[in-house]
């Protein structure tokens, strides 16, 4: 029965390393091939003890070679944008799309399909393709990636135009609202934008790549104000569906009886102040058992106001925002709104 495996040198302690880290850290051949390390493909080791993740792969190459960078999907992963379904999901393993064409072996998927490997590029002549990783020649200056380990990728406002070629208008607009929102500086830890509407217009002015006059059409639908994907997607289906375009997280407020102090009426997800309606889209946190006692006492403060709020929830955002458009329609002409 075979012993446990020598320890890794500490050189190593990367969950996954190139052979020729192995080899400078005097690792020899029939060491890479003991039961803790797996081959990730030519050249390329993980070890099992470790959290195998997409960052992990990157920095990989990117220690190997300093041209090289994540893009496309794999850099919107890295900074954690805001992606549609299966898109989000980590490649942490080859995924299998290798057919053979004239004999020679194709790894990108057969038709419209997504290539859902590591997408890497580099500056310099486009490399060799495998089932793990997929490359792009790019004369782009890549940024880093805050924490470890390092990695190289493209910027945020690149990224979202390189993703144009790939999703729909309204996932662009989302990740262009998570963008340049604004951010919370006691629960975020930041005080400023990712990026500005001015950037990425100004970014996008300057984009050629495939997908440009969508890129170009979505950033011109960009908001400043929507907290996250659902009060984007709800602006989006009201907007197609008629309805005017509402305030997003703007503090509405009514002027209280016989001059007394105005009655806060919170933040709104999304609202129209001239017909008192607002629209609060129900996320995870609003179940919480401290926030859920706030938000009722908030809707009560409103209805005594002559407000009408109209609570959203994930169904609601199915087949086009079918039932958020309906109920929200109501309210507003409930409220004198008339549509033109």
């Amino acid at each position: 029965m075979p012993g446990r495996p020598n320890p890794l040198p500490a050189a190593l302690a990367f969950a996954v390393f190139t052979t020729d880290e192995a080899r400078r850290a005097g690792v020899t051949r029939v060491r890479l091939r003991a039961s803790d390390l797996r081959s990730m493909g030519r050249g390329l080791w993980a070890r099992t003890d470790r959290t195998l993740t997409e960052r992990e792969i990157v920095s990989a190459y990117c220690r190997r070679d300093p041209a090289v960078f994540a893009v496309g999907l794999t850099a919107a992963r890295l900074w954690k944008f805001p992606l549609p379904g299966a898109f989000g999901d980590e490649v942490i393993a080859a995924q299998g799309h290798t057919h053979r064409v004239n004999d020679r072996a194709v790894h990108r998927p057969r038709g419209d399909s997504v290539d859902n490997r590591v997408h890497l590029g580099t500056r310099s002549a486009r490399r060799r393709e495998s089932a793990l990783v997929r490359w792009s020649a790019l004369d782009l200056e890549p940024v880093s990636l805050d924490g470890s380990p390092p990695v190289l990728l493209t910027t945020r406002s690149r990224t979202l135009l390189d993703l144009s070629a790939l999703l729909m208008p309204d996932d662009l607009v989302v990740i262009g609202d998570h963008l340049v929102r604004r951010p919370r500086p006691g629960l975020e830890g930041r005080a400023e934008p990712y990026a500005t509407v001015e950037e990425l217009i100004d970014e996008s002015n300057r984009f050629t790549g495939r997908g440009a006059p969508k890129a170009e059409a979505a950033i011109t639908q960009v908001r400043v104000s929507s907290d996250s994907p659902a009060e984007t997607r709800l602006r989006l289906a009201f907007l197609r569906a008629g309805l005017p375009e509402p305030l997003l997280n703007v503090r509405a407020s009514e002027n209280g009886e016989s001059g007394t102090s105005s009655i806060d009426l919170g933040e709104p997800d999304l609202h129209w102040p001239q017909w008192r309606v607002a629209v609060e889209h129900e996320g995870p946190s609003h179940l919480d058992a401290e926030q859920l006692p706030k938000d009722i006492a908030r809707g009560e403060r409103r209805q005594r106001a002559g407000w009408i709020e109209v609570r959203t929830t994930a169904k609601d955002l199915r087949y086009g925002c079918r039932s958020a458009i309906d109920r929200t329609r109501d309210a507003l002409l409930r409220q004198g709104w008339s549509p033109s």
